[in-house]
């Protein structure tokens, strides 16, 4: 159940931490928004949109050719953001948000740095020794030297080498050098159609070549064949090889004819080199095979348009895609027709193929086969273009594509290699926009912190500050950090002074409510014995107790502490179980509570009561959910005012509280 605030929340420069805004799939579902409205777009990326002017606009999308960061500065702590058609954005720079935002204290509550020494001793195979402050006033240098190990010298063949705990060799034995390696011939021969071949031996004193040639075979060199019209290739002889072994030639003949195959539409004749080709005409038929002259396909054409019958009847429009009205199973007068408004495949005697504008008109007289007939109203376009190239209109009927205006759809990248305007703007607005975008912010220095803003194009934006708020963590065994005390309570008992003695020193440990806490370790010396007397203080009487006695408990009265009953009083039930005394409010709070409403259509409404400031003042809406309100409160008078009229009444409770 959502929360409603039915008026300003003031939350007096504190943080909002984690919260999440509103998340809708359009605006429409977000609402008419007012000024400053936020919600986050689901549909988009990014999504994040802000009401102006009774519309939604996205925030920092550069789609919005109105609301796209321009520009921007960075001084006197704060960083100002200039947007394109909409007014500078400024922001504060907090170094509590740049960092981590958690846990900073002021320098006026830092724990005081001790001053001890801290001395640096080397053992081992480290010589050499020094002291520094843990709080320096100058640099301190301290210089460990290394000790010697071993002898030094030079060792042929090591058999071992043994070393000390700390890694250095203490000692290396000698070995015999190694055997001295073979020197055997290697011999590389020639196989099949190759000559050469050589040897060469392991232990080479410099390099060694040894080659290898193919052998002499096969046809040779020679040219074969001509250019002329008297000499062909034969055939080309291979070997097992691949080498050509022998070319034969001959003379070339004349083509006395060439054979047509299946085709009906071309005609090759004659006895000469070169054919007679010609092509096999014929009126245009339904089905026909054969080529038809400009004359025969005009004839045709003519002839069909003259056979739609002059009478045309409009209808209206035909949806192709769910056939409505029913044309497939209708039989409309002659020369009825409807045209196309939305395209399908509906058939209408064998005609499946419907685009927006195409004319669909039922025949039934005149015109060679009746029937529905198509005049097809789709645009043809001619032009030229590549691939992925965005086409323009060149001339009222003619399109072209250039390389310089492109759409991968892969990707679904549109690139385009000139400028491009827009109303405000264009190409270089938007590409100093881009440049001037800030790509990251980074935060260096201590006491003097600099904030750097890189831009897109490596600019930078600068501005420095001085940091007046140490940040701690929970102290470790190797942290500077901070920690809880155990107790709140002030010990007024003087604190001993300050020992040397050993085994008085323990170290501070944290529990697991990050408390500092002290294990004393302690071991009871006390060898026991006998109680011979047991002495008393008020509220306990009875004296001193050496033998036996009675011990009894003072009564209590105004300032003494001591034994007494708790009694039921107006409005007031005490029940006691097992010692334990139980106190009930029996008051059904007539004399404490009150009610009022706002009602629908107004801004507040008051309860009048006498029960002073101190109340409890809750508003309910008609549904019994808490709504929250400004309330204002004075001795006699609860007031509850929302920001805007609401269409129901609002309930106000009023309890007296003490």
């Amino acid at each position: 159940m959502a929360i409603n605030f039915l008026n300003n929340v003031d939350y007096n420069q504190n943080q909002l931490f984690h919260p999440t805004i509103e998340n809708q799939a359009s605006d429409a579902a977000a609402g008419t928004p007012v000024d400053g409205q936020l919600y986050y777009n689901t549909s988009a990326t990014p999504g994040l949109k802000v009401g102006e002017g009774g519309v939604w606009a996205f925030v920092g999308d550069n789609t919005d050719t109105n609301n796209y960061v321009t520009g921007g500065s960075v001084a006197s702590g704060s960083v100002a953001l200039t947007r394109q058609g909409l007014g500078t954005v400024t922001f504060p720079i907090n170094n509590n948000q740049i960092t981590n935002g958690a846990g900073y204290i002021t320098s006026a509550s830092l724990p005081s740095v001790g001053n001890g020494t801290l001395t640096v001793q080397g053992t081992g195979a480290l010589g050499g020794t020094g002291t520094f402050t843990a709080n320096q006033s100058a640099n301190s240098t301290i210089s460990v030297t290394h000790g010697a190990f071993g002898t030094a010298g030079t060792y042929a063949y090591p058999s071992s080498i043994t070393t000390n705990s700390t890694g250095h060799v203490t000692a290396i034995t000698g070995g015999s050098a190694p055997a001295t390696p073979s020197d055997a011939t290697i011999t590389l021969t020639a196989g099949d159609i190759l000559d050469g071949g050589g040897a060469f031996t392991l232990n080479q004193s410099g390099n060694e070549t040894i080659t290898f040639d193919l052998a002499a075979g096969g046809a040779g060199a020679a040219t074969y064949g001509s250019t002329s019209d008297s000499i062909k290739i034969d055939t080309i002889t291979l070997d097992a090889y691949g080498r050509v072994t022998n070319v034969a030639t001959g003379a070339t003949g004349q083509v006395n004819s060439i054979g047509t195959g299946s085709s009906t539409t071309i005609s090759i004749g004659g006895t000469a080199i070169v054919p007679t080709v010609s092509a096999v005409t014929a009126a245009v038929a339904n089905a026909g095979t054969a080529l038809a002259t400009g004359d025969q396909i005009y004839d045709f054409v003519t002839g069909q348009i003259a056979n739609i019958p002059s009478g045309l009847s409009f209808e209206g429009s035909w949806n192709a895609s769910t056939d409505s009205p029913d044309l497939s199973a209708a039989t409309p007068d002659n020369g009825q027709f409807w045209i196309v408004s939305v395209a399908g495949t509906t058939d209408l005697d064998g005609i499946d193929e419907w685009a927006v504008g195409d004319w669909a008109i039922y025949v039934s007289t005149g015109a060679g086969t009746d029937g529905w007939q198509k005049v097809d109203n789709s645009s043809t376009l001619s032009g030229f273009g590549d691939t992925n190239q965005v086409t323009y209109w060149t001339s009222t009927g003619n399109v072209a594509g250039d390389s310089n205006f492109t759409f991968n759809p892969t990707s679904n990248n549109l690139s385009v290699g000139g400028t491009v305007t827009w109303s405000g703007g264009g190409s270089a607005e938007s590409n100093t926009a881009y440049d001037n975008s800030i790509t990251a912010l980074n935060v260096t220095g201590d006491t003097t912190k600099t904030l750097t803003a890189t831009q897109q194009d490596g600019g930078t934006l600068t501005t420095s500050w001085t940091d007046n708020n140490t940040e701690y963590s929970m102290m470790t065994a190797s942290t500077l950090g901070l920690g809880k005390l155990a107790s709140n309570t002030t010990q007024t008992v003087t604190a001993s002074s300050v020992s040397a003695t050993a085994s008085r020193t323990y170290g501070i440990q944290k529990n697991s409510s990050n408390q500092l806490v002290v294990n004393v370790p302690w071991a009871n010396t006390n060898s026991g014995g006998t109680v011979t007397s047991v002495a008393t203080a008020a509220p306990i009487t009875g004296g001193t107790i050496t033998s036996s006695g009675t011990i009894g408990i003072t009564t209590a009265s105004a300032g003494t502490i001591g034994a007494g009953a708790v009694a039921a009083g107006t409005g007031i039930s005490v029940a006691y179980a097992s010692g334990i005394a139980t106190v009930t409010n029996t008051q059904n709070n007539s004399d404490n509570t009150a009610t009022g409403t706002i009602t629908a259509g107004s801004l507040s409404g008051t309860v009048t009561h006498n029960f002073g400031i101190n109340t409890i003042v809750q508003t309910i809406n008609s549904s019994g959910d808490t709504v929250f309100c400004d309330i204002s409160r004075t001795a006699t008078t609860s007031v509850a005012t929302i920001a805007t009229a609401e269409a129901t009444a609002i309930t106000i409770l009023v309890q007296k509280i003490g």
